[in-house]
């Protein structure tokens, strides 16, 4: 009598317990990967000047091209005028009435010498009218070189004067030239500037905004697989087959 003989295989398989959200977890993840990445923000992201700050630079501007142009070339002409020894003592300045003043008192105190002379010629004339004329011109002449010599001291002073407050003047220039740009610097910084870090601080803010909501369906799929990771167990499934094989 011809027999058989049976063999079993057994296949022991495992389920994770938390094989559902995985399932849910890939279905969500192929809804998100049909739909594409979100779009780029499309708001501002750049704050531009601010009108104080565009006021600022319009200042200096117009001031380096107009406003301190035309107070170098003043400048210099001015520098120019103290090098070359140029003082003004024409009528009407104030050299030029001190000279006027020198010159009366000169020719006051002349025809005061004059006037005795002409009284000491009367009484005793030893050399004639000749003599008396010398006597004049000297008194002229004196007279002449004392109005020079005084003028000259009084030119010299003035120069140096002059000299003098030009280069206080130049000193003080280069601090002068700058107070304009220093204010359109104080505008720009104190008053534009806090305006544009506020107005990059909204914009940043918007974007953000924007990127958190676009972002959180991925952000929240990668949070619940995090969650749902792991060694939870699960339950064993277990099947059989027999054959029988013929002896």
């Amino acid at each position: 009598m011809q027999g058989s003989k049976t063999v079993t295989d057994s296949t022991n398989t495992s389920r994770p317990w938390q094989q559902e959200y995985y399932k849910r977890m890939l279905g969500q993840a192929e809804n998100l990967y049909n739909q594409g990445m979100p779009s780029y923000y499309s708001g501002p992201t750049v704050a531009g000047f601010t009108p104080a700050q565009m006021e600022s630079m319009n200042l200096t501007s117009n001031y380096v091209t107009g406003g301190a142009q035309d107070m170098m070339n003043n400048q210099n002409q001015i520098y120019q005028q103290m090098m070359s020894g140029q003082v003004n003592t024409g009528a009407g300045s104030p050299y030029g009435d001190m000279a006027d003043a020198y010159k009366r008192q000169a020719v006051s105190q002349a025809q005061d010498a004059m006037a005795e002379l002409r009284t000491g010629q009367v009484a005793y004339q030893p050399g004639g009218s000749s003599r008396a004329e010398l006597l004049n011109e000297r008194v002229m002449e004196d007279t002449n070189q004392g109005i020079s010599d005084n003028l000259a001291s009084m030119y010299g002073n003035a120069y140096g004067q002059a000299q003098q407050k030009q280069v206080q003047a130049l000193g003080e220039y280069g601090s002068i030239m700058n107070m304009p740009l220093e204010m359109s610097k104080q505008l720009y910084n104190r008053v534009g500037l806090p305006q544009q870090t506020l107005n990059q601080a909204l914009m940043d803010d918007q974007k953000k905004r924007y990127d958190y909501n676009a972002m959180s369906p991925y952000n929240n799929l990668a949070q619940f697989q995090s969650f749902i990771s792991g060694n939870y167990g699960g339950q064993n499934m277990g099947t059989s087959t027999s054959t029988a094989t013929p002896l």
